[in-house]
């Protein structure tokens, strides 16, 4: 049985620095008519934009490589990761559910009505993501 991988991704504020260096670099190879050089470098663009990732808090991002899980990113902020990983948002916020009242009897035989709230959170999110079909509506079942 899997469970949950953290990874951390590479600061994205250096990449994102690194992101406006090959646009300044695109633009002045197009401006100079260096056509070659301004394509490998829009090429480039592309790749390290493509890596950037926000993770707002209370949030986590799912990373799969091609069908396969690779890790999950769980602190906030901007990360950048391999540009092929596909990302699933997950909320990791608390949630309330409320039960349906029931009514059933002692063993007196006094009625009595019964409710549950329930708080909730999600802990490991490999099991939420791929353990069952919707973690919200198995929660619900359980």
């Amino acid at each position: 049985m899997k469970t949950e991988k953290e990874i951390a991704g590479i600061n994205g504020y250096l990449m994102l620095m690194a992101v406006l260096a090959a646009l300044c670099g695109m633009i002045w190879s197009f401006e100079t008519e260096r056509v070659i050089a301004g394509s490998v470098l829009t090429l480039v663009f592309g790749f390290l934009v493509k890596g950037l990732v926000i993770v707002s808090p209370n949030e986590s991002k799912v990373m799969l490589l091609f069908g396969n899980y690779g890790g999950t990113i769980k602190k906030n902020g901007l990360f950048w990761v391999n540009p092929f990983y596909n990302r699933l948002r997950l909320s990791l916020r608390a949630r309330n559910l409320e039960s349906e009242k029931i009514k059933v009897n002692d063993k007196m035989g006094n009625p009595i009505l019964i409710s549950v709230i329930l708080v909730w959170r999600v802990q490991d999110t490999f099991k939420a993501s791929f353990e069952v079909d919707n973690y919200e509506n198995f929660v619900k079942i359980q």
